[in-house]
């Protein structure tokens, strides 16, 4: 098998057996074979890691890839009222197979781009089997690691038809694919169900998924509104716990609405829970569930969530964690009479790492294959080129970990490899140039024609012809 030998980087493992390591990564096909100072492999490729700080791939714990093409539509609109409206009620219906392909591939390249190699890829925007089939092959031709929630839409109510929130996930669609093209685990795309659960929907609807995704050995994820008086089953999870319905394979999305009991009761059955900190920030009333969690012993995780709100890069969030947390923690200090701080925060930038990689990891039940660098995990890392003004002078001397957090952007990323492959090399996709070109053009009629459609007009509209070319 090919052997790549990464020299010289300074490398932030994420590993509590590893730690910071200045010296070597020896790849070996699809996995690390060794991290260590002075690695010796004649016949590897050689790979400069001299002023660059090598680390586990990013893991967006949530992203609905498919709404790519509608960025920059959302950040203004009334909270969720608005989202529905506009996205599950209108533009979402316009969607046909095509639209999805080209959305999950050009959103995936982009979190390659960012330094993400794996996704949770909550598509619930399916309503049959070939829109199925064109998100999963925008998946793999990406070369991104997706574990790929097979959803369900979420249409309008219309007389004399079965809402959304009534439906069982479809058994078929489920069986299709588990003794399908995703039967394995062992591949870079795997699946998991994306339910409504019972915040979105009826508790027997609930059951029935949570119970369908354990029969296929699947991780099942389901939002949570979380706002008492407004799920569609008020105590729906302490019921699923109570039935032994709740545990490692159930994924919570937000949660951050949760009462503390609530929370304890998600968290004792070992649910895992991903903060999508950006959305919320946005749409709730409550803040990010990242402290709380930590509080309970447990992990966080993070999620880019909805492109038409923001970038989705995972440097962001995972900047933005941090420093809510950390004003959490300040607030919190001030109002017990301990402000200012006696002796070290709660909070640090190598903890929202974490989160970001090994939390991440382990919500999508991943965690023996990626987010941290080890001997016999995945070859998923990054490397990031620390000499740039952005992040210089932070190293030699500072925390790299601090340094990724708080200093590093899309630009400083110079490579990043997914199973032992390049999907980034010296700044730029090795996904073919003039392909990216034609889907690019391809995205953007797909945009406006769903718009066009759907009547939906954001002032002021641009003018003019759009760019002969578009640099991604």
């Amino acid at each position: 098998m090919a052997l790549t030998l990464i020299k010289n980087a300074l490398t932030v493992s994420m590993d509590p057996a590893l730690g910071d390591v200045e010296g070597d990564i020896l790849i070996d096909g699809d996995r690390i074979a060794e991290i260590r100072r002075g690695i010796v492999a004649p016949n590897a490729e050689v790979v400069d890691g001299t002023g660059r700080i090598a680390m586990p791939g990013l893991v967006n714990a949530h992203i609905h890839t498919w709404e790519y093409q509608l960025r920059g539509i959302g950040a203004d609109w009334v909270g969720f009222r608005d989202y529905h409206d506009n996205m599950h009620k209108n533009l979402a219906t316009r969607y046909q197979a095509r639209d999805v392909y080209i959305g999950n591939l050009l959103g995936a390249l982009n979190q390659i781009r960012n330094g993400t190699t794996t996704i949770m890829d909550w598509c619930h925007i399916l309503r049959d089997s070939e829109m199925t089939d064109a998100a999963i092959d925008a998946l793999e031709e990406s070369g991104i690691r997706a574990v790929f929630g097979r959803g369900t839409v979420k249409p309008p109510e219309r007389e004399g038809e079965i809402p959304y929130y009534k439906k069982p996930f479809p058994r078929e669609e489920v069986h299709r694919l588990r003794t399908g093209r995703l039967a394995s685990d062992d591949r870079l795309v795997t699946m998991a169900m994306a339910i409504l659960g019972p915040d979105w929907g009826e508790y027997e609807v609930a059951a029935h998924d949570i119970r369908l995704a354990r029969e296929y050995g699947l991780i099942n994820s389901a939002h949570t509104y979380g706002r008492k008086g407004k799920r569609v089953v008020e105590d729906g999870y302490p019921r699923l716990a109570r039935e032994g319905l709740l545990g490692p394979d159930h994924n919570i999305a937000h949660g951050n609405c949760f009462a503390e009991d609530e929370l304890k009761i998600v968290l004792d059955a070992g649910c895992t829970i991903t903060a999508t900190c950006l959305t919320e920030a946005l749409n709730y009333e409550q803040p990010a569930m990242l402290g709380r969690i930590v509080k309970f012993g447990a992990a966080p995780s993070l999620g880019t969530d909805c492109d038409p709100y923001f970038n989705s890069s995972m440097l962001w969030v995972t900047r933005h964690a941090f420093q809510e947390q950390r004003a959490m923690d300040n607030r919190s200090l001030r109002e017990a009479g301990k402000w200012p701080a006696a002796g070290q925060h709660a909070t640090h930038t190598r903890d929202a790492l974490q989160w970001a990689t090994v939390g991440g990891a382990k919500a999508l039940g991943l965690e023996r294959k990626v987010g941290s660098l080890a001997p016999g995990k995945q070859a998923d890392l990054v490397m990031i080129d620390a000499r740039g003004m952005n992040i210089f002078p932070a190293l030699p001397g500072g925390d790299p970990a601090h340094a990724v957090v708080m200093y590093a952007e899309t630009s400083d990323i110079e490579n990043v490899m997914i199973a032992g492959k390049f999907a980034k090399r010296a700044g730029k996709l090795t996904f073919p140039g003039e392909r990216l070109h034609q889907l690019q053009q391809e995205l953007l009629e797909s945009r406006l024609r769903m718009m066009q459609e759907g009547n939906y007009v954001y002032r002021p509209v641009p003018s003019g012809p759009p760019p002969e070319r578009y640099v991604f």
